[in-house]
Parts: structure tokens; sequence; C-alpha cells
């Protein structure tokens, strides 16, 4: 293989047919050629191979009794948020009307029977290659439109401070762009005489403003870390080394992952910034962290001005 990053061992297939004979000689052509295989001999079945593995290709039959694949097709694609699955049909129809129901069904290719194993060796490798490529390049995509919201926040910040503003403004307008940016379910900054400065929600998820202030940053636990510019971040879909009263509120706001940041002006700490995330735990990259440490360093240049 070209591709350096691309490891055949790594690909699992989902090999659809109800000719054991034909699954048979699939699985084999497929391993020969270093890839793991799974099995189904019907529709329904290779939906539910799929939602449990969750493979890197289908190669499915057209024609199966009960679901045929062209129904099955359908339906992986309606369900499947991966738009680059690769999916190849494979069958004995060859007329152009079964072609094109085969991509209307979201095919990614389409090959007959009798196969020309060197062929399908040939079109398996470069449909798994160029989904490769378009994952790379839509997560590429994503990043720099993530990174071009970072710095419109950032540019936000500095204009108002060119202007006159209310802090309390500026904090909410800041925290519902962040809320967005982190697709968290709730942002907030709290002061550390307990005021809750700013705070931003999703729709459906409760406000904080009914539990105590110290217990939603942790402050009896964290502070001396919190002072030393510390950032903590919690997952409470682990077992946490943390008492039953620590955690309860968060239990309450339904909480699966909690970063606390503290606002430090000239060495003394000003306040939290807390983000909240739901329904799943959040994958911070680096250049991500990079980023909300500079919007935190803003917003504590922000408290200094108004202070």
């Amino acid at each position: 293989m070209n591709n350096p990053t691309f490891k055949r061992e790594d690909c699992l297939i989902l090999i659809v047919d109800d000719d054991r004979t034909m699954r048979y000689l699939l699985k084999m052509a497929m391993e020969e050629e270093g890839y793991q295989v799974i099995e189904a001999k019907e529709g329904q079945q290779c939906l539910e191979e799929y939602h449990r593995h969750r493979p890197d290709m289908v190669l499915l039959d057209a024609l199966m009794p009960g679901m045929d694949g062209f129904t099955c097709c359908q339906k992986l694609r309606s369900v499947e948020s991966d738009v680059y699955l690769p999916i190849l049909m494979i069958t004995a129809l060859d007329d152009q009307e079964s072609i094109d129901q085969a991509f209307l069904a979201g095919a990614t290719d389409y090959i007959t029977k009798p196969i020309f194993w060197s062929v399908l060796s040939r079109r398996v490798n470069h449909l798994l290659l160029t989904c490769q490529a378009l994952r790379e390049s839509m997560t590429l995509n994503l990043k720099w439109a993530k990174q071009e919201q970072w710095q419109h926040l950032n540019q936000q910040i500095t204009r108002q401070w060119q202007q006159s503003f209310q802090i309390k403004s500026l904090f909410q307008d800041c925290l519902e762009k962040l809320q967005i940016i982190l697709k968290a379910e709730r942002v907030g900054i709290h002061r550390l005489d307990g005021k809750l400065m700013a705070e931003a929600i999703a729709v459906g998820y409760p406000s904080v403003k009914t539990l105590e202030w110290d217990k939603i940053i942790l402050l009896t636990l964290y502070q001396s870390q919190y002072e030393q510019g510390e950032t903590i971040t919690l997952d409470f879909s682990r077992e946490l080394d943390l008492c039953e009263e620590a955690i309860a509120p968060f239990e309450q706001l339904a909480v699966q992952q909690l970063t606390l940041m503290p606002l430090v002006i000239k060495e003394n700490l000003w306040g939290i910034l807390w983000i909240h995330y739901c329904r799943s735990c959040y994958h911070w990259e680096s250049w991500e962290k990079n980023s909300l440490s500079h919007l935190r360093d803003l917003l504590a240049v922000t408290c200094t001005i108004i202070d």
C-alpha cells in the first residue's frame, strides 16, 4: 500500500450474501488480502452485524430472500452518519436498470458476477483508500472551520475592548458563541465571590442558578490548583475519587464531563470558567486546549480592565 497510515489488518469488511459458497469464497479472498471479515446471510442480519461491529466496508449481494441488497443498502445509508462508508454491491444483475437502482440505493460501487478476483481486490483497496482520504479531508475542513470560529470569537472580544461595554454582556455573548463552538450543553463563569457572571445553556437543560456556586466549581477540592492556573477535567462516566456530596450536584445536572478553568488576574484567582457535557464526553485536541487557554487569558485581561 502506498499510504503508510492504511493498514489492511485494521480494516473490517462485512460480507453479505445468502449463498454460503459465495460468502466463503469472498471471505477467503479478503482474508488473503489481509483484511478482517465478518459475515451475514441476509439483509436484516447485515444491519444487526453492522451496528454491532461498525465495519469499514460492506460487500453486499443485491438478490437475497427477505430484505434484498437494494433495500438493505438504503437502510444502511439512512442510519449511518458516515457518508463515506464504502458499500460495494456484488450481483449477477448487469442490466442498466439494476445498476441505476444500486447507485440510487446508496451503493458506492457495483461489480457483477462471475467475479474476477483480481478486479475485486483492486476495487476494495481503491474504495477503502478513497474513503480514508475523504474522511481525512472532512476532518481537516471541520478543524479549519472550528479554528476560524475561535479566531472570530477572539477578534470580537478584542474589538469590544475598544468600545464601551458591560462585562456581563460581553461574557454572555462570549459564552453563547463558545457553547456553539464546543457543542457543550452548558458553559458559565462564576466569580470567586459566588456571583454567576454569565451562563449559556442548550435547549432542554437546567441552569446552575439554584445550586450552590462553590460546589459547581468544586472550590474546596481544587482551589490550590486553580490558584496555580491549573485546568481540571473530570469524566463522570468513570469512577472518580470524589465524595458523594461533591458528585451529587453534577448528577442532578446530568453532567458526564466537566472542565473547570481558572481566571487568574495578577496572580490572584478571580473566577472559574466551567464547561458541562451531558450527552457524551468531549475529546479535547491539543490545539483546542490552546485556543481555550488563549480565550481564558483574553477574558482575564477583560476583567483587569473592568477592575
